[in-house]
């Protein structure tokens, strides 16, 4: 699981934080000439084909350090912008209410005072917790919102880098586990932590939940065709210039290599990865995936692919399968009947699910560069 950034002292639903820098339009006129934009693992923009009468338009913001891309297809081009800005609204909402880190939000109160007194939150984020804490008793921990009472601990940019010492995991670890949060529906929902100094995060469903919820948006008004992009999460539907949309999955060593493409129409695709937030001593990658079980970075993976109706649940399993490992996480995902996924070992090795090939062709192995591994 991803350690949350936080200020210093059976299914998912849809998350993410909101400061936005750029905003980038782009309008690509049907039947001209292709136009391409090369980015972060994005496909490139096309234009020309499909219907004569659509056009593409997309929105690119900074979100709290994140790229967030909306792109959509539509004749109608106040419709289509229109439905992007809604759905960029719905995303800073989350992240507003959801980020751990973010002034006023529901999980920043629950840290500061869920010890002390049950804490009132809106039926959205006890849903969220209540998907967090079921995806934790199905892993028996892999997956666990507690994983925050790490937070501290580990900084992969200070210089020196300090390994925790194994008396601070060991105190913190006792601050984990799904029993310490207790969820109360009904009217007004409350949330209690029981013992002081845990802590929660939704940090590793965040990404997922505000693509759902943006998806849900554009629905709503009316586009059909759209592909979201949040982090390293997707979610697309519908055709792009006629063509089913394709999602690029890097390599985790050679970013600017293509493992794969994914091909998805309703469904999205969550990579979780050992690569963002890190640091290397002494020829060891530490990095922000941590075993909540353990409080330590996970060894042996370098990243996971997972495919799902619901972004939510995707980015979840994500962060599960990545701790599990291949044998038990590749197992998990065999049992998850609404998701499929591969992960990629230390050595390049690849495992995927069985369903997995309707998606695109997975290699059996994928090169990596030796450098900082």
């Amino acid at each position: 699981m991803r350690l949350a950034r936080t200020p210093n002292p059976s299914r998912p639903l849809p998350f993410l934080a909101a400061l936005c820098l750029t905003t980038v339009w782009q309008l690509v006129e049907a039947g001209s000439a292709r136009a391409q934009r090369a980015d972060d693992g994005a496909e490139a923009v096309r234009a020309g084909g499909g219907d004569e009468a659509s056009s593409e338009y997309e929105d690119m913001r900074v979100l709290l350090g994140g790229r967030c891309s909306i792109r959509v297809h539509h004749p109608d081009a106040e419709l289509a912008r229109m439905a992007i800005q809604t759905a960029m609204t719905e995303v800073t909402r989350i992240g507003q209410q959801l980020d751990s880190a973010a002034p006023g939000s529901e999980v920043r109160a629950i840290n500061t005072v869920a010890s002390l007194e049950a804490v009132p939150v809106s039926p959205e984020t006890l849903g969220l917790l209540d998907r967090s804490l079921t995806l934790c008793r199905q892993t028996s921990g892999a997956f666990d919102p507690t994983v925050a009472s790490y937070d501290y601990l580990w900084s992969f940019s200070a210089r020196p880098f300090v390994r925790p010492l194994p008396q601070e995991l060991g105190a913190r670890r006792a601050l984990t586990g799904c029993r310490q949060v207790v969820l109360t529906p009904g009217t007004t929902p409350t949330v209690r932590i029981l013992q002081h100094g845990v802590r929660v995060t939704l940090q590793d469903l965040w990404h997922g939940y505000a693509c759902d919820r943006a998806a849900q948006v554009l629905r709503q008004a009316g586009v059909q065709d759209f592909q979201i992009r949040i982090g390293q999460d997707a979610y697309a539907q519908g055709r792009s210039q006629g063509r089913i949309w394709s999602i690029p999955i890097a390599n985790p060593r050679n970013p600017g290599q293509i493992v794969t493409r994914l091909f998805v129409d309703g469904e999205a695709v969550a990579t979780r990865s050992d690569g963002e937030r890190f640091t290397v001593k002494g020829r060891h990658r530490y990095h922000d995936v941590l075993d909540p079980r353990t409080g330590v970075p996970v060894d042996g993976v370098l990243q996971v692919t997972v495919v799902a109706k619901d972004a939510t649940l995707a980015d979840g399993l994500s962060a599960a399968v990545f701790v599990l490992g291949p044998r038990a996480g590749i197992d998990l995902l065999n049992h998850e009947d609404q998701a499929e996924g591969f992960l990629i070992d230390s050595t390049g090795r690849v495992f995927a699910s069985s369903g997995m090939g309707a998606y695109g062709r997975v290699p059996e192995r994928t090169p990596l560069n030796a450098a900082g591994d």
